[in-house]
């Protein structure tokens, strides 16, 4: 992507103008996309791409996309990978609600706009906003990756930021998880076998040393039971952290040799139960199989977390978690400044034996925006980094 980019896309020079020869001059920004001191407000950059969407000017779309960038992404202010900054971006401009606002305005002044010529105005808009996605994508990889600077190093993928990993890269992270999930299961294992051994059996150790006269060479150990944990994976799957999601939910049922009983729900502004589709699964499932279910999204599609607890608690808690069940939540907390459910969250931590977070997002961009991470962490029992296959690995090796 970095390669076409740079052979094929005109670049500006320090001028302003195209760096391709062919190209027309460039039009000065529209006056209504920007403020006085040349970057635009979030509402009034808003209010220009739905306008923008509604008239299907691409080249006005392309200018947003970059004020966008730049007033959003936090590039310069913040660490991070290029899906982290898009991540931002399309939190802050909401391109969702916006298809939703279009096409309702559409349908109530259309008319006589049959169900044919709205579908296909549906599939333009969709396009558009599609096009919209890859010029931001565009324009972050261009703020972090300028032409002539150095490659970043190259680092193996279970090390990797998972919210900064390709396609390419994610689907050899998919083919890496079962082997892993073996190791993991090996390795939880062997500890507590290691840990199996209790206090000194008395008797036991008596009884043995008259073998010896007396003298207790042989000690006798009272054998504990390991605690094989009922489990319960609460995951957010909206946006980035969906792909984070999917190898949490796969590393957990991998596990079912050392676990009594695993149950997952996925939640974005809904929540479902997903448990049978890695039960009965054969091969790795893809995270689009998990946004196909009915009920997840009940809303504008955006992370809701104080309604999925809340709804958790309604159907789910009493049937799913008891004093044995240790519970697992995987998301990065960030609310859209919503309610974040703090009393079903409690609720729900007063009833299981265990609540572990696990947060793919840089702990230092925590309880930052509408995070709400440092809420829930008062309540549960502790809140992980989990940025790496490997750190997943070892967070759930510590909680089961």
């Amino acid at each position: 992507d970095r390669a076409f980019a740079t052979v094929f896309r005109p670049r500006a020079d320090a001028t302003g103008a195209s760096a391709d020869p062919t190209a027309p001059p460039p039009r000065e920004p529209p006056a209504d996309t920007a403020l006085a001191d040349g970057s635009a407000g979030t509402s009034t950059l808003s209010d220009a791409i739905h306008r923008s969407l509604e008239d299907g000017d691409e080249e006005k779309l392309r200018l947003l996309a970059a004020q966008a960038v730049d007033l959003h992404s936090g590039i310069g202010t913040h660490d991070g990978s290029q899906r982290y900054f898009l991540h931002r971006v399309l939190r802050a401009v909401d391109l969702t609600r916006m298809l939703a606002t279009v096409m309702q305005r559409r349908r109530r002044d259309g008319g006589e706009l049959t169900e044919l010529e709205l579908l296909l105005q549906r599939k333009e808009l969709s396009r558009l906003i599609n096009e919209l996605r890859r010029e931001l994508a565009a324009a972050i990889a261009d703020r972090l990756y300028p032409v002539g600077a150095p490659d970043p190093p190259d680092q193996p993928s279970m090390v990797r930021d998972v919210m900064q990993l390709s396609a390419v890269d994610l689907n050899e992270l998919r083919r890496t998880i079962q082997p892993l999930a073996r190791q993991l299961a090996a390795r939880i294992g062997r500890r507590r076998r290691h840990q199996s051994t209790g206090r000194l059996d008395a008797r036991s150790t008596v009884r043995r040393s008259l073998q010896s006269g007396g003298v207790p060479l042989d000690p006798a150990w009272r054998r504990r039971h390991p605690h094989r944990p009922d489990i319960v994976v609460l995951c957010d799957v909206s946006g980035s952290v969906a792909e984070f999601a999917q190898f949490t939910f796969t590393l957990v049922h991998a596990l079912h040799a050392e676990l009594a009983r695993v149950r997952s729900f996925a939640f974005v502004d809904g929540v479902v139960e997903v448990t049978d589709l890695f039960a009965h699964a054969t091969h790795d499932i893809n995270v689009s199989r998990l946004l196909e279910r009915r009920g997840l999204i009940a809303g504008d599609g955006h992370s809701d977390y104080g309604r999925a607890f809340e709804q958790f608690c309604q159907r789910h808690l009493a049937g799913a978690v008891t004093p044995r069940t240790t519970v697992i939540v995987t998301g990065d907390a960030r609310t859209n400044f919503r309610p974040p459910g703090l009393g079903p969250f409690r609720l729900l931590c007063q009833r299981a034996r265990r609540v572990y977070w696990l947060n793919p997002e840089p702990e230092a961009d925590w309880s930052t925006d509408d995070s709400a991470i440092s809420a829930y962490r008062a309540t549960c029992h502790g809140v992980f980094e989990v940025r790496t296959l490997r750190q997943l690995a070892d967070a759930i090796a510590d909680v089961v």
